[in-house]
């Protein structure tokens, strides 16, 4: 088969989201053609797609070796450079891509997302290459996206919410648009059912991307947090109860009372979110890091000593709210050290 249409080929299949056939395709077009720029870059963009990013980035590097002149080569190495985590070169490896094809909206997009994914995030000028990229192809919902995260990571929210939206107009099933639409509900708080609807489009059209999966975890986990609250509540009524001499059935009431409100809570979040998503919180805790784990283990105990708080004999009773404070003593700590660590490790030298 002719290399051309062997990359033409390559080319359909990534548009068809089936990666590991277009690196097939494109391989074979390398060998009948080992310099062909066309064929370099759609194996780096299939690679980067399989999220083999140092393997993407090496095909990159070849392909703009191959031909300097060659914009989209260094749009596919930029791509590949920022899931590499080395945004900061990605970002010139956009530069030379846009000075070589000015009028490209691909390429100001790369660099916008370049630019967004730097450390720290540069997103003023991210927000200015993205909006570039729209006026240069209104219609290009990846740069819906690039611009909305932008102005949300300069606290405009509601705008980048907004621009997000009119992306979603133009293309409803965008995977991309509904994960980055249901991060910003995430990162300003829960919202369950928007961001529910959000993650079933998103994980319907990438089931596969693990920024989908770990925003899948963030809604269960920030559901799982909301039920302290109420537990917490119950343990201070149990406690006073306790503290005052009640009856057994009146702590057995309140918990009763306290484990429908849970009840209610939980199947109320479950019609919210997709189907699957269901299934997907029984692994949440194995798929956590150990100090989110060991919180997310604490506060699970903790929870399991206001129940025997409500329900046990006076005794064991007491024993059980020593235990649930004392746990979430734990908790806290564990929490706080957790956050300093995360800060020091952000703010350490890069």
């Amino acid at each position: 088969m002719d290399p051309q249409h062997q990359v033409e080929r390559a080319t359909a299949l990534l548009e068809l989201g089936r990666p590991v056939e277009a690196e097939a395709t494109a391989r074979e077009a390398l060998g009948a053609d080992p310099g062909s720029v066309e064929a370099l870059t759609v194996l780096t963009r299939a690679l980067a797609g399989q999220r083999r990013h140092a393997e993407a980035v090496a095909a990159g590097r070849a392909a703009v070796t191959a031909d300097p002149e060659h914009a989209d080569a260094f749009v596919a190495l930029a791509w590949a450079l920022v899931g590499d985590e080395q945004a900061e070169e990605a970002v010139a490896v956009a530069r030379s891509s846009v000075a070589l094809a000015p009028h490209g909206w691909a390429t100001h997009h790369a660099l916008g997302w370049a630019l967004h994914r730097s450390d720290p995030p540069r997103n003023e000028e991210a927000r200015d290459a993205a909006a570039r990229a729209l006026e240069l192809e209104p219609g290009a919902t990846a740069a819906h996206s690039v611009l909305g995260l932008a102005l949300a990571g300069l606290g405009q929210r509601r705008a980048g919410r907004r621009v997000m939206r009119e992306g979603l107009r133009i293309s409803p099933d965008d995977p991309y648009l509904h994960n980055n639409l249901a991060k910003l509900d995430l990162d300003r708080g829960l919202r369950v059912g928007r961001t529910g609807r959000h993650l079933r489009a998103a994980a319907g059209g990438m089931p596969q991307e693990p920024v989908v999966h770990q925003n899948l975890d963030t809604l269960v986990l920030r559901f799982g947090v909301r039920l302290v609250w109420p537990t917490l509540l119950a343990l201070f009524v149990l406690r006073a109860e306790l503290q005052l001499g009640a009856p057994w059935w009146g702590r057995a009431l309140t918990g009763a009372v306290h484990l429908t409100v849970l009840g209610l809570l939980v199947t109320w979040f479950a019609r919210q979110v997709p189907r699957g998503l269901r299934h997907w919180a029984r692994g949440v805790l194995s798929r956590l890091t150990l100090p989110l784990r060991a919180i997310a283990s604490g506060l699970l105990l903790f929870g399991a000593c206001v129940v025997v708080t409500a329900f046990a004999p006076d005794r064991v009773a007491d024993l059980a709210q020593d235990a649930a404070s004392v746990l979430m003593w734990v908790v806290a700590g564990i929490g706080v050290l957790a956050y300093v660590a995360h800060r020091w490790e952000r703010s350490g030298p890069r």
